[in-house]
């Protein structure tokens, strides 16, 4: 279920501001899934040329931009688009940095085994100056079984490969950050990711709010419009003034662009790039934001927190997860007085370190949602971040630094330890996912109590907080066992019957059994 029923709204107003402003652009209503509101009401507007190859759940946006070319359509500046369907997606993300670079705007679109397939070609596109974006439906990767479904594997996989990442919780924040993006990509010189979750937000039919064509031409500019180069690097490279989108390979101005390189000439560009181009770009983020908000009256920030103010117990998701958790929040505080809250994070890279140690501080629980299991690693890759940034600000409280401290009773308790819930042991006769919740109980502690387990789902009647976390790995960090979190995990007759939520929650028994009798 979604927090809103009809056109999605992103944050609330800023801070200070008591009125409510009329935007300039309040958008247009729309009915579509997100693949189509990404790809027919801003790419094919806003872009010279689209290289792909059709990948589900990713196919329609190359369909829809072959489509808008064949019907010969120009963009809000009057320009012709090209759209080349390629022989795989290593192919296509080679053409689609090459015409980046030569000055074009230009989109892929991929999921899946799509991105792991042309991940050869990721590192070297910011090393290149791209800014073309790679519209991500974020889908699962084959291992023991092929799944066209959504899941963050894909993505995870390109964490490091230098390019801008963010998520969406819905299409109407996807398509916002398609824009978004886009500017930032411009700005910062570095291609970006814009990802949204497979099936479950590609082909979520809802009504949305499409861009002004005015809107467009206002936000971005032309391509070939000149602009003041923001930062002191691009300067030293373009001069006071460069093209928005730069022609690197330019016949008429040739340039040395991806040369062969020995070690010391090689790490020195390598480390050269995080101060003068990976550093300014959470700043470019957070003005894009800005400006994005005030024209549209749709404000963004680098995390999203929904009722996290009194909250004692977090989550912390990536997605449309994000959603169905807002949901339960507002029906565990109205029928369990629970102080409980929602953490989404819209940009993933570069990591938001800041404003998750803000976010996190103070907070007795936090449980983090991920759409991976990567098993032979310690952490999956958001609870990495996070504990990461947890003990950075622990740093910086004895020795400084640009993070904010965290001070005595500020830490999330039991950081940068984490306890993991698995969703295991599948039972296909009652098509059951169970939830180990019991703190890594001792033997004497096991004796006691034995393993609590309880079930999520049940039949095909799946609550919305919980129907997006078949594919995820839960983190938490909190006190003590379940018995010390501020609403009762073990799910029972409260959950039953006529009193299920919205009628149809439906849940069973809390299974208490011993770990040797559940196999």
């Amino acid at each position: 279920m979604s927090s809103t029923s009809t056109v999605p709204q992103a944050e609330a107003r800023p801070k200070g501001q008591t009125a409510r402003r009329v935007p300039k652009y309040p958008g247009i209503r729309v009915t579509c899934n997100g693949n189509q509101l990404v790809t027919q009401y801003i790419e094919t507007r806003i872009t010279e040329g689209g290289v792909f190859y059709p990948i589900t759940p990713s196919t329609e946006g190359g369909e829809i931009y072959q489509q808008s070319f064949a019907q010969g359509e120009l963009n809000v500046f009057g320009a012709q688009k090209i759209a080349v369907e390629c022989e795989g997606e290593h192919a296509a993300q080679g053409g689609a940095t090459a015409y980046s670079v030569a000055g074009r705007r230009t989109v892929n679109f991929t999921s899946g085994q799509g991105i792991v397939y042309a991940m050869e070609q990721y590192y070297h596109a910011p090393g290149k100056l791209s800014t073309m974006v790679l519209e991500v439906g974020a889908r699962a990767l084959t291992k023991h079984a092929l799944n066209v479904h959504c899941g963050h594997d894909d993505f995870y996989a390109a964490l490091d490969t230098g390019w801008t990442m963010m998520v969406g919780k819905d299409a109407q924040q996807a398509a916002d950050h398609a824009m978004i993006m886009r500017k930032v990509n411009e700005l910062a010189l570095n291609p970006g990711m814009n990802i949204q979750d497979g099936m479950l937000t590609t082909h979520s039919e809802r009504t949305y709010l499409a861009p002004e064509a005015d809107l467009l031409r206002e936000y971005l500019g032309a391509p070939d419009e000149m602009i003041d180069c923001p930062t002191p690097a691009q300067r030293e490279l373009f001069g006071p003034k460069r093209r928005r989108v730069p022609e690197m390979m330019d016949l008429k101005n040739p340039i040395l662009l991806g040369p062969v390189q020995n070690q010391e000439h090689h790490m020195n560009g390598v480390v050269a790039r995080r101060n003068n181009f990976n550093e300014p770009i959470l700043k470019f983020i957070e003005q894009a934001y800005e400006e994005f908000g005030h024209l549209t009256g749709r404000y963004y920030h680098l995390v999203t927190e929904y009722k996290t103010e009194d909250a004692d117990t977090v989550f912390v998701s990536l997605g449309c997860a994000a959603e169905n958790i807002e949901a339960a929040c507002d029906y565990l505080r109205e029928q369990r007085n629970a102080k409980v809250g929602s953490i989404h994070v819209n940009v993933i890279r570069p990591f938001p370190e800041a404003a998750i140690i803000n976010a996190l501080r103070g907070k007795k629980n936090v449980i983090v949602l991920e759409r991976t299991d990567e098993g032979m690693a310690g952490d999956n890759p958001l609870a990495r971040d996070i504990r990461v940034a947890l003990g950075k600000a622990n740093e910086a409280l004895k020795y400084g630094g640009d993070l904010p401290a965290l001070c005595q009773g500020q830490n999330p308790p039991n950081f940068p330890r984490f306890v993991w819930y698995r969703l295991a042991r599948f039972s296909a006769r009652a098509h059951s996912w169970r939830v180990r919740i019991c703190h890594r109980p001792d033997q004497t502690q096991r004796r006691q109590r034995g393993s609590r387990w309880c079930n999520l789902f049940h039949s095909w009647h799946r609550p919305p907080v919980f129907r997006h976390f078949q594919r995820h790995a839960v983190a938490v960090a909190g006190q003590g066992d379940c018995g010390s979190f501020p609403f009762d995990w073990r799910l029972g007759n409260d959950y039953d019957g006529e009193k299920s939520w919205l009628n149809y929650w439906r849940f069973r028994q809390p299974d208490f059994r011993t770990e040797s009798e559940v196999r």
